[in-house]
């Protein structure tokens, strides 16, 4: 069957990754980051199989993200990685979703939402260098001070973020700011979470003092550029067919402002895939497809809904419905996001996270 627009996600490639994860982070606990739709690949069949995996939470950024998961997986414990809107704190309390707090102004506000219910599950969040949510050093010793005098609250972790897990100066620094600030603490609950390992922390800083780490990209089988491959199986490849194969001669311009003007008479394809699918603008003249397990050049501007494709040097003749492979295997070939991000000059994250549009997501074995 000729597809033209497909985003294939493996369930079992996602089980593996989750078990080479757990391996690499050597006993400590995983917690599943899921927004962003899981990062294109679907919340709600993400999360059934993250957890039937062994993770030991999920976390999100948004109530709707929370609700979802709780929908398909009741049992599973949700962090909220973000401050909730005002009017959202009294619906993350009643489902019992652990938020992280950046103020001591939340921790307020959240004991009081949480006294007629029990104890409430939260975490502090300390900023040391990301600048985005949790407190600096100082005001989150405070914090975490606090949230141990409320009946109503219970200290379920301590967390920051690095901006540049790749760059030791600049995480070694935050490390050595958790470390002071955890010495400085009193004694902790024996089932405190610590955490702070994002997927390159995981693979580039694997020694600190953190139980539990975070991850999210490693999951689909994503290994960020520099980072050690712990053994992960790529869960997503998404595909497309040609619509239509033609001949231009030599001297013909090919897409929009003739950027490209063929050198060549050239047998060229068109496929029905464009920025408005998520595919990048950016890959205009650099990228490549795989069409029977070779890599054909992308001629010219990227459009709205097609890209055009140079079949010139193809081993055999081809028609529409040909197969094309966009990022993932085909033949003894592999175009990985993390390729395409490069060549884009972007991030994998956003290579995944912008698949949208026309794209069918779908899950297979």
């Amino acid at each position: 069957m000729a597809w033209r627009n497909r985003v294939e996600v493996s369930y079992s490639a996602l089980r593996q990754n989750v078990g080479a994860i757990r391996a690499a982070a050597s006993g400590r606990a995983v917690i599943a980051v899921v927004k962003a739709d899981a990062y294109g690949l679907g919340l709600e069949r993400c999360a059934r199989i993250y957890h039937e995996a062994g993770v030991a939470a999920m976390a999100c950024a948004t109530i709707g993200e929370a609700d979802k998961i709780r929908r398909v997986v009741p049992e599973a414990r949700i962090i909220l990685l973000g401050s909730p809107l005002p009017e959202e704190r009294e619906a993350a309390v009643a489902s019992g979703y652990e938020p992280s707090l950046s103020t001591i102004d939340e921790v307020h506000e959240f004991a009081q939402l949480a006294s007629p219910r029990g104890p409430l599950a939260v975490h502090v969040n300390i900023d040391t260098g990301m600048g985005r949510f949790g407190a600096v050093p100082e005001d989150g010793e405070a914090m975490i001070r606090e949230v141990l005098a409320w009946n109503s609250l219970r200290l379920a972790g301590i967390s920051t973020h690095y901006p540049m897990a790749d760059k030791p100066e600049i995480a070694g620094s935050q490390e050595r700011q958790m470390d002071a600030l955890l010495d400085r603490l009193p004694p902790l609950p024996a089932d405190i979470w610590i955490h702070w390992h994002n997927s390159e922390g995981l693979l580039l800083r694997p020694a600190d003092r953190t139980n539990v780490v975070r991850v999210g990209i490693l999951l689909t089988g994503t290994v960020p550029a520099g980072c050690p491959d712990p053994g992960l199986t790529p869960a997503v490849r998404w595909i497309s067919s040609l619509s239509l194969v033609k001949r231009l001669p030599k001297g013909h311009g090919v897409s929009y402002n003739r950027t490209r003007i063929l050198d060549r008479d050239t047998v060229t394809g068109i496929i029905p895939v464009g920025y408005a699918d998520g595919y990048p603008i950016a890959l205009s003249g650099k990228g490549s497809v795989l069409i029977q397990g070779r890599r054909c050049a992308v001629l010219g501007r990227v459009t709205m809904d097609y890209i055009i494709v140079d079949l010139t040097d193809l081993p055999s003749a081809v028609g529409p419905g040909e197969p094309v492979v966009l990022f993932g295997p085909q033949g003894t070939d592999q175009i990985s996001v993390t390729e395409l991000a490069g060549l884009a000059g972007t991030i994998p994250y956003d290579i995944l996270c912008g698949l949208r549009g026309r794209c069918e997501v779908v899950g297979v074995p």
